[in-house]
């Protein structure tokens, strides 16, 4: 049998065809190209779900998911009604530092919050603001301590909830971690983390980087003062590794493709607006986190409380990315053995560590998944 090429050059109706489809490619791919170079194509739509700010204090802030009928209507197909949640236990999400809250809201048709929201679930997210000089002096007490506890708290007034649900990606999701640990607060019914590492021994690069740099954190952060969003960027592009140049060579073959282009400006213009990191935050995270892995071993101290994950007995979901090189599986998968919960739970899914929260087969393999297991809870 001759090849598919040869075939069609025997048709020439199908070559037509083929012609006609690469010439509306070559169309679609320069419109497309300046559209995404001028204006973008999504990343205007970050964060646009309908909420309310219920609480804040200095830069803190806590934002309620306004509930509402139905997504068609927040996009502008009918009229806005809002509906009470249907289920008992609020959200409460929590982003990691570096990264802005918008990471669960990328855009309407491709956002956790509203997946959760139109699930029947009380969404709430933490805003813990963008550092700035004042805000060297922060530590990960701080959050541990004050900031986490409080949107617990105003979470719970706000809901007339007894209960909530802790779900943090990265970062964000250790703080929930921390929290019930160190407080050992019975009010947190389960907890979600996705790309949570737990095990920093095991996080190859970072954790040599982390023990390589221990040794001058201290002097070379207070020369710096706060970790510039410069920094942070170029810091996750190299952990990135050569996944930053085959997501360039993938953009150029597919720019005729308008739904991948807005899927990957909406990602790529998030990559891009890191928030600085708190100086004194990130000399811990550093020596006693990453470097020190005293996480793991129970030893991480914040005031008179310690974070020991023996302590933690609500239900427990951890997500965590197939090709993640930053949050790896040898990471995270240690949670199910630190953990005190009997009822846990560890799902690999596709991704790296930006795809496993936000990237196009996150709404199958983390969103709904995590809406299904919360409901049966």
């Amino acid at each position: 049998m001759a090849p598919p090429f040869r075939r069609a050059l025997r048709r020439p109706d199908r070559l037509a065809r083929l012609a006609r489809l690469a010439l509306d490619r070559v169309v679609l791919s320069a419109v497309h190209g300046f559209v995404y170079a001028t204006d973008g194509v999504s990343r205007g739509q970050r964060g646009t779900a309908r909420k309310e700010r219920v609480f804040s204090r200095g830069k803190l802030e806590l934002w309620r998911v306004t509930p509402t009928e139905a997504l068609e209507a927040e996009l502008g197909h009918g009229q806005l009604r809002e509906e009470p949640p249907r289920n008992p236990i609020p959200i409460v999400l929590i982003p990691p530092l570096m990264v802005r809250p918008y990471i669960f809201d990328l855009r309407p048709d491709h956002s956790m919050v509203r997946t959760l929201r139109n699930a029947g679930f009380d969404v709430y997210v933490i805003d813990f603001g963008v550092p700035d000089h004042t805000d060297e002096g922060v530590r990960l007490d701080d959050y541990v301590l004050d900031y986490v506890p409080a949107c617990i708290d105003a979470a719970l007034a706000a809901s007339g909830a007894e209960k909530v649900t802790l779900a943090g990606y990265c970062m964000g999701g250790i703080f929930a971690l921390l929290h019930v640990a160190a407080h050992h607060d019975e009010r947190v019914a389960n907890l979600v983390t996705i790309g949570a590492p737990i095990d920093f021994g095991e996080m190859g690069l970072v954790t040599w980087a982390s023990k390589l740099g221990e040794k001058f954190i201290d002097p070379l952060m207070d020369q710096l003062g706060n970790v510039p969003s410069e920094l942070v960027t170029l810091g996750f592009k190299l952990l990135d590794g050569p996944q930053i140049l085959t997501r360039y060579v993938d953009l150029v073959t597919r720019l005729w493709d308008y739904e991948y282009l807005r899927g990957f400006d909406s990602i790529q213009a998030w990559t891009t607006d890191f928030i600085p990191y708190p100086k004194e935050a990130f000399k811990q995270m550093i020596r006693d986190v990453a470097a020190g892995d005293k996480l793991r071993r129970g030893e991480l101290i914040f005031g008179d409380k310690r974070a020991d994950l023996t302590a933690i007995h609500c239900p427990l979901l951890a997500f965590a990315g197939k090709t993640d090189g930053i949050a790896t599986l040898a990471s995270t998968r240690g949670i199910l053995d630190h953990v005190g919960s009997t009822d846990k739970e560890f799902r690999e899914v596709p991704g790296g560590h930006i795809g496993v929260v936000g990237g196009t087969k996150a709404p199958e393999a983390v969103w709904r998944p995590m809406a299904e297991w919360l409901l049966a809870r």
